[in-house]
């Protein structure tokens, strides 16, 4: 998950052309409402550094971009569905509300997991957390088994 330490945007509006620059860590993703701008960026900028361009963005970060005729759409629905996969829940049932709110957790019910499982249990977490971004229906649910990330429980 990028932090903000780690992410940099820069915004660049000239001539009637507007250039977004995001930088994450060692990768760069260039848009622009010109190609030529976008060429010329990528020229100046391989005058300083190795770049190697991968063509249109197509997943980054977990977001899945795809181009249609009003612009770009941004979806975490792979992401998403790569975290079923994780959690082996691919043929799972949906809900509308992952957990109710009704629901009262407590640190002492259930079995205190293993130090595999609570760390597999952590990074599950931590992916939830991610999907949060666009699936603000989730939070509820995600950020009760937050609460719980340093003594995790079969329960939990």
């Amino acid at each position: 998950m990028p932090s903000k330490a780690d992410t940099s945007l820069f915004y660049c509006h000239k001539k009637g052309h507007t250039l977004f620059v995001l930088v994450y860590v060692d990768d760069i993703i260039v848009a622009s409402s010109s190609t030529t701008a976008t060429h010329a960026l990528l020229q100046d900028l391989q005058h300083e550094f190795a770049l190697k361009d991968l063509g249109d963005l197509h997943y980054f970060l977990g977001i899945e971009v795809k181009r249609n005729q009003e612009g770009l759409v941004l979806s975490q629905q792979k992401y998403a569905s790569d975290i079923l996969s994780r959690a082996g829940m691919s043929n799972c049932k949906s809900i509308d509300t992952p957990l109710a709110t009704s629901e009262k957790l407590s640190l002492t019910d259930g079995d205190k997991l293993g130090t595999e499982d609570s760390t597999k249990y952590r990074s599950m977490v931590g992916v939830l957390q991610y999907l949060t971004l666009t699936r603000p229906d989730i939070y509820y649910a995600v950020n009760k088994v937050c609460q719980f990330l340093h003594a995790p429980t079969t329960v939990h």
